[in-house]
């Protein structure tokens, strides 16, 4: 690339170093993930301006396969973001300048900076999110696959972290497989926010030009455009936030299920047994094996919970349109769809591998796990409850209560019904198929953008 293209605000007043230093920031770094979304964008722009007279068919022609040649360099790491053009944009442009000539110089025609990084950053939203649907899928098959096995084993539940009532490992494993789909849900929302083209609309008060923007939309897999102008610039931050918004509620899942299996992996629980693919070693203690992957599990769901907590601050009290504070709302984005794939597929394998021990659950089972069962009963044979909530407080208390009383609960363990599993599978499997369907359409349309390069 030449290193005497000007950057695209080029007016020929002197520059100050200190200043294009500050301002452009880790830009070129960052941006380096969103060339091929921007060389889509720029390609359905292309053709759009064609459809509008405003590009001939050779011009078209030769802005498609500079685009294609950029797109193929960056996917080999050879495209470079010079600092002193700031971003992706710019620098796509320079080399189309280089490489077209006269045509190079057309094709920012009709469009501003403002809505091509909003287009680039909604394709790559778009695309990581449809990547975390079949992970997401694993997640929950790994979860119901386990109760298969392990589901009607007894556990104690817990409130305060204080023995409470009697549980099971199926119905542990029940939460976070309703919570991951409960996320499921939430990612194809996200996809359905998404599913709007800003490109278009300029700087954030549309364009001059006759520009059809539903065409624009339909070579980009959109179904619709975004209507309003401005609400495209409001929209910076915000569908940011919602993104990482179902990537940390994801987080937040797996936090819990490590900060559960930290505890029941250790001596004084010992419910749980991780093998030693899972863990790691002491420098200094032989017998040592660490959970390492698990804190670290936990370590990361937080600090991409903190990505959303910027975002938030960053876009906090701006006024309408755009402003220069939404250049940092692209770090939290990508940082976030490169994190939460690592983190799923290692959530998955931990559920796949532990270990149950059975006889060390079944000695936790204290019989005043079941209290509350033994009050229920003498509600059931008329005494009022709260007269039968004190009698067993006082058997329990002056270590009376009955332990034959519990033996039938402990006996029988309710585990969770397998036709509540199977609703589960269903519902993910509808689910995967409307991810699958989105992404099918977004394919079909992206592949046809660029050409194919040599």
């Amino acid at each position: 690339m030449s290193t005497d293209a000007t950057r695209l605000w080029e007016k020929g007043a002197a520059l100050d170093a200190a200043i294009h230093r500050f301002t452009v920031g880790d830009d070129p770094y960052w941006d380096r993930r969103l060339v091929h979304w921007d060389c889509l964008g720029s390609a359905a722009h292309a053709r759009t301006l064609s459809r509008a007279g405003l590009l001939d068919a050779s011009e078209l022609g030769s802005l498609l396969t500079g685009l294609a040649t950029i797109d193929a360099r960056a996917r080999d790491g050879a495209f470079a973001i010079p600092a002193e053009l700031e971003d992706c944009h710019t620098a796509i442009e320079a080399e189309l300048i280089r490489s077209c000539g006269a045509a190079g110089e057309k094709i920012h025609a009709g469009r501003s900076r403002n809505d091509q990084v909003a287009t680039a950053l909604r394709l790559f939203m778009r695309h990581h999110a449809l990547d975390w649907a079949p992970q997401v899928h694993r997640f929950i098959e790994a979860l119901a696959q386990r109760a298969a096995v392990d589901g009607n084993v007894p556990m104690p539940g817990y409130t305060h972290l204080q023995p409470a009532m009697p549980s099971t490992v199926g119905a542990w494993l029940h939460a976070l497989a309703e919570a991951a789909l409960e996320q499921y849900r939430a990612l194809l929302d996200l996809l359905g926010r998404l599913d709007s083209c800003p490109l278009g609309t300029g700087a954030g008060y549309g364009v001059p030009l006759p520009l059809d923007r539903e065409y624009t939309a339909s070579l980009l897999g959109f179904t619709r455009v975004q209507r309003s102008a401005i609400d495209v610039q409001n929209s910076r931050g915000r569908m940011e936030k919602y993104f990482v918004r179902v990537a940390a509620d994801f987080a937040t899942l797996l936090e819990k299920l490590s900060s559960d299996l930290i505890l029941f992996a250790t001596a004084e629980f010992g419910f749980i047994g991780l093998p030693d693919a899972l863990t790691t070693g002491s420098s200094i203690m032989p017998q040592k094996r660490n959970p390492d992957v698990l804190e670290l599990l936990r370590a990361r769901g937080a600090r991409l919970r903190t990505r959303l907590s910027e975002l938030e601050a960053v876009t906090a009290g701006l006024t309408s349109g755009y402003h220069r504070d939404l250049q940092l709302t692209k770090e939290p984005p990508i940082r976030t769809a490169e994190e939460l794939p690592d983190m799923l597929l290692i959530a998955t394998r931990v559920i796949a591998d532990f270990t149950v021990d059975r006889d060390r659950l079944q000695t936790a089972m204290r019989p005043e796990l079941y209290a509350t069962h033994a009050a229920l009963a003498l509600t059931t044979a008329g005494v009022p409850f709260r007269e039968a909530y004190r009698r067993i407080a006082d058997e329990v208390r002056g270590g009376r209560f009955d332990a034959n009383r519990a033996r039938e609960w402990r006996d029988n363990p309710t585990g969770v019904a397998n036709t509540i599993w199977d609703a589960i599978r269903d519902e993910c499997t509808a689910l995967r198929s409307q991810c699958a369907n989105v992404a099918a359409r977004i394919a079909s349309a992206e592949s046809a953008l660029l050409p194919a390069s040599e």
